[in-house]
């Protein structure tokens, strides 16, 4: 039987440690058997998992200095198996092991003598038997469904790359820092669900009236707003829409005439939070509805914001991916806003 959405929601943390802690030495070992040198690394997934990908980018390209292309997978093995070279390193996503495309990829790059790493919460699925290396999630319960899987998904693409710079790359401080981080993640994630979650059911009563709502995030946070707009759509009676900073215009019409809302989605460490205060800033002056997930010393977002959820200052890496699950948990409340109204349509997953 599959878990309702609050339960998933709670498994976030003890899926996270299982994840992180046991696979550790897998990530290690995993990192130390490929050559990273051979060509770009493409790493390829559908949905939410395409998303991980992109969150795959900026962590390699950032922590380790090697090029990284983010595919969705049919476009993967339509247009760019050509480029592949025997050892180039493709990194295969999909929770269920079992997606279609994701595993035509997959097949296509081992037929051009590529290596194929897969990350998924299904060890017994075609994608690990099709793969040469598996680094195994340990979400329990469906993974085709699980939003714990999708957390402990994004959380474990960054975490390889750190692992990756801690092999590959000479040691700085930053590393330090980002392990620490890492370590006290599933602790924030408890957190969000024990002393944040009067502040998860405002911004979901506020979200509740909405016809429409625009999710912005930059860099690290671009994922997690995309991840953001389609958990809202897919639980909650609303069309949402994830984009980077660039795309965000504070002029654009909002359906039916009403006056525009937006969820920015940021943090002080952040490189390209200046982008983000600078359009919050637009939309307040343009008399969008605003609100915010950020930290305490991101003062020029909150200041745009009517309501802004606060949590603690961190690496722009991990800060996104606590950013992603206090997404969830809102995503979870807004979906039992929708349940109650009648209006709602059916939201739950099948």
């Amino acid at each position: 039987m599959a878990m309702d959405l609050h339960q998933q929601v709670l498994s976030g943390p003890r899926d996270l440690r299982e994840t992180m802690e046991k696979g550790r030495t897998e990530f290690e070992a995993i990192v130390r058997r490929i050559r990273w040198d051979d060509g770009p690394m493409f790493v390829v997934g559908t949905g939410p998992s395409y998303f991980a990908a992109l969150t795959c980018v900026y962590a390699f390209e950032g922590l380790v200095g090697i090029p990284v292309i983010a595919q969705r997978a049919g476009d993967f093995e339509a247009y760019s198996t050509s480029v592949l070279r025997p050892r180039s390193v493709v990194l295969a996503l999909s929770n269920s092991g079992e997606t279609a495309d994701t595993l035509e990829a997959a097949r296509a790059a081992r037929a051009r003598g590529a290596i194929v790493l897969a990350i998924t919460n299904n060890p017994a699925g075609t994608l690990a038997r099709t793969a040469d290396l598996v680094i195994l999630l340990r979400a329990e319960g469906a993974a085709e469904t699980l939003l714990s899987a999708g957390l402990c998904q994004q959380a474990a693409v960054g975490y390889l790359a750190l692992i990756a710079a801690q092999v590959l790359k000479r040691h700085h401080h930053h590393l330090d820092v980002l392990e620490e981080e890492y370590a006290k993640l599933p602790g924030n994630v408890e957190r969000i669900q024990t002393h944040l979650q009067d502040a998860v059911q405002s911004l979901a009563g506020e979200l509740k009236n909405l016809s429409a709502l625009s999710v912005v995030g930059g860099g690290f946070y671009h994922p997690i707003a995309l991840q953001a707009a389609g958990l809202l759509e897919r639980y909650c009676r609303m069309r949402a829409w994830g984009m980077d900073e660039g795309a965000f215009r504070a002029d654009a019409p909002a359906p039916g005439g009403e006056a525009g809302a937006v969820l920015f989605l940021s943090g002080t460490h952040c490189r390209v939070k200046k982008r983000m205060h600078a359009i919050s800033g637009e939309a307040q002056k343009g008399g969008m509805k605003i609100s915010s997930v950020t930290d305490a010393n991101d003062r020029p977002l909150q200041e745009a914001s009517t309501l802004s959820l606060l949590l603690p200052e961190l690496t722009e890496m991990v800060g996104a991916t606590l950013t992603l699950a206090l997404v969830q948990s809102l995503a979870e409340h807004a979906n039992r806003h929708a349940k109650r109204d009648p209006r709602a349509r059916n939201t739950s997953p099948e």
